[in-house]
């Protein structure tokens, strides 16, 4: 750990020799430890309607009005121990040396991705060292070169038209600016004009205020504008070209849009158990939400509420099957109108039983084979992105620091891809 230390507040003159050796920490299986446990509790938070915040990092979004998604290559090849670095443009804060050893570090711990959809070698991570320092890294070519800058805590990334992010600066995410292969943007123009998300513009979702929370659809050039939310909306996501959130009153109310904003519908699924979770589905498909969340640390499987795209205003309530364990979820998505979760199974002392990609049939759980199924066979599997490219595309965190899994295929096979 003191290295890293040094590093981050030492003698700049020992940097480089540091930065050689910022993998090669000793003592770091603790934090790791810790790393993950902090993960578990931040991935089953951002299922939960407090952490709305956490849920805005992770990249559900498609671009609007660019589903073609014909563009599918394999798994990058691994990249070398040492990626070369892209300059970027000069800035008062930690040079490349220090950030590299952030970022190599098996102590860190990533936060949050995105990649453009139907092209992973593009892909932006947020990585953090304990609570110190948050930094950015991205890549046009699968991380065999790479950029790195500091960002604020808070931090989150959508991917955008063109193969380009949106990274929104800190907390409130008063900043937004576009990362490509040249760097970064000047913060986006944001117009006071409210109008529906366009064709190649992308909605990022701020931070929630007091009445709702407001979302900002960006466009390539470097141009933004609100656009329409009903009040007291949280919650909100997008995916599919789907727009969907809850609003809280005496009860949830479910919203939904499936044409980027100008109209709004929405249904009352019924009282239950809350938070819900939203099932992942894009536009035109059904709809579910999951019921169970406990506002805290995990999202038992309670029941499951579905309604037809032709009639939302009908819902079906299934209450989750008792086998003599209890489940809890990480995620879920509408897998060609199957409902596919991650999740795990734990016995009445709280021992994990069984982990993976599970099918929803009624209120019970069908697993789904997975290969390799060391991916997806852990009590802390979550989802950890989602992408859109004709059908849902989910990514998980590999079970070593610096790498990430996805699934084209509803869990069935996984293919690894370099992080950093």
């Amino acid at each position: 750990m003191a290295d890293i230390e040094q590093i981050l507040n030492g003698d700049r003159g020992d940097v480089a020799r540091l930065a050689a050796d910022a993998a090669q920490v000793p003592d770091f299986d603790s934090l790791a430890r810790r790393g993950r446990g902090r993960r578990t509790r931040r991935q089953a938070g951002a299922l939960a309607v407090a952490a709305l915040a956490v849920a805005g990092i992770v990249g559900v979004v498609q671009v609007f009005g660019n589903g073609d998604g014909d563009v599918r290559p394999g798994p990058a090849e691994t990249p070398s121990q040492t990626p070369s670095q892209t300059p970027t443009e000069a800035t008062d804060g930690p040079g490349q040396a220090e950030l590299a050893a952030v970022v190599d570090s098996d102590a860190t711990r990533m936060l949050a991705m995105a990649v453009t959809p139907g092209d992973p070698e593009r892909m932006a991570v947020l990585w953090q060292w304990e609570d110190q320092r948050w930094v950015l890294a991205w890549t046009v070519d699968g991380f065999a070169t790479r950029s790195l800058r500091a960002v604020p805590s808070g931090s989150s990334l959508t991917p955008a038209a063109d193969g380009a992010f949106v990274l929104r600066e800190g907390w409130e995410g008063a900043v937004l600016r576009l990362i490509d292969g040249d760097g970064l943007s000047d913060p986006v123009a944001v117009s006071e004009k409210v109008e529906p998300v366009g064709a190649g513009e992308v909605p990022v979702v701020l931070a929630p205020e007091a009445g709702g929370t407001q979302v900002i659809a960006v466009a390539a050039d470097g141009t933004g504008h609100p656009i329409p939310v009903r009040a007291g909306l949280d919650s909100i996501q997008a995916f599919g070209n789907r727009l969907a959130g809850f609003a809280y009153g005496d009860g949830v109310t479910y919203h939904w849009s499936d044409d980027g904003g100008a109209t709004w519908q929405d249904a009352d699924p019924g009282p239950g158990e809350y938070p819900p979770l939203v099932v992942q589905s894009a536009i035109g498909q059904d709809h579910a939400i999951i019921e169970g969340g406990d506002g805290a640390t995990l999202f038992p499987f309670v029941a499951i509420r579905t309604a037809s795209a032709a009639a939302p205003e009908q819902w079906t309530r299934t209450e989750a099957e008792k086998v003599g364990d209890h489940v809890t979820i990480g995620g879920a998505w509408n897998e060609d109108g199957e409902i596919r979760v991650l999740a795990s199974r734990w016995n009445d002392k709280d021992r994990l039983v069984d982990a993976g990609v599970w099918r929803v049939v009624g209120g019970s759980l069908e697993k789904v084979a997975s290969n390799p199924p060391e991916i997806t066979d852990h009590p802390d599997v979550a989802p950890f992105a989602f992408e859109y490219v004709d059908g849902p595309v989910v990514w998980v965190l590999g079970n070593k620091t610096g790498e990430v899994w996805r699934t084209t295929d509803g869990g069935a096979t996984w293919e690894r891809f370099a992080a950093r």
